[in-house]
């Protein structure tokens, strides 16, 4: 009898663990790390056997967290956030929202005053942690803590990133166009500052595209003034090059008199043709 209260005993022991799976770094494995870019800012906390948490800021925009997964969420679902004392502190936990998760690599996005509120939570030493049903069958309880385990260690380095970004973003880098004088196609000083904005988060941002389409006036043969737009083309292109944007994010077209923006009959008509027009695509 002894024997097979043990054994039912060690069955429902097993059972429990069985139905609540546990994600949390150890105070050990622990680590926040911090990626710096004048326009971007991460905090990054990895998560054993699970994917990481991360804080991140762009400029121009909000404070927000992502929770990133190894496996990707196959459906919606709900989940708790909750705040979690560490155990040195008793068992303590406060919810601090509901939230939708939804499904694929990134199943929580969190904005605003409540991306906020973790951070300092992490601050005052207790555990952001995610509470949901298993995405499997919805049997399994999910637990996914972020340690503030060495936590403090990365913030400032974050805090600092945020503070020197730029106060707006890539999304706000608008097309332009350099204009050129009659036969030229070399670059003034008033058309680097003109290119400026694009250089500086074409160089950062990977997704940024950048086409560069050249055009000339109506005077002149066809042939020459395709061969003229080509040259603007490629003297826009090495000056980007020059200023660390990648040569694959750029594309070229020389169009010549054939897509004129204004008339050919007057002076000021014909600067307006005598152009490359720079337009920015984002992945």
């Amino acid at each position: 009898m002894f024997r097979l209260s043990v054994l039912i005993i060690c069955l429902c022991f097993s059972f429990s663990l069985q139905a609540v799976q546990r994600y949390q770094s150890s105070v050990d494995e622990s680590k926040w790390r911090v990626n710096t870019s004048p326009i971007h800012c991460e905090l990054v906390h990895d998560i054993s056997h699970y994917g990481d948490g991360r804080f991140v800021y762009s400029s121009g925009g909000e404070l927000a967290f992502q929770l990133r997964v190894l496996q990707a969420a196959p459906r919606d679902s709900v989940a708790s956030l909750l705040s979690v004392s560490p155990f040195w502190r008793g068992a303590n936990e406060k919810e601090l929202a509901q939230l939708t998760i939804t499904k694929g690599r990134m199943p929580v996005y969190i904005g605003g005053n409540l991306a906020l509120r973790m951070l300092y939570e992490l601050q005052a030493g207790w555990h952001p942690t995610f509470h949901y049903k298993d995405w499997a069958d919805y049997e399994d309880d999910v637990i996914v803590s972020m340690s503030s385990a060495n936590f403090h260690k990365r913030l400032e380095a974050f805090q600092r990133c945020i503070s020197q970004a730029l106060p707006y973003g890539s999304d706000q880098v608008k097309d332009t166009i350099v204009y050129f004088d009659t036969n030229k196609h070399r670059l003034s000083k008033k058309q680097y500052k003109r290119l400026k904005d694009i250089t500086l988060f074409a160089s950062i941002d990977k997704s940024m595209q950048i086409q560069l389409k050249g055009h000339a006036d109506g005077r002149g043969r066809r042939k020459f003034n395709v061969t003229l737009s080509d040259k603007r083309t490629r003297a826009v292109e090495k000056y980007l090059i020059s200023q660390g944007v990648p040569a694959e994010q750029i594309t070229r077209q020389a169009l010549g008199e054939s897509r004129p923006a204004d008339s050919n009959r007057s002076d000021r008509g014909r600067g307006n043709n005598r152009r490359v027009d720079v337009i920015i695509k984002r992945d």
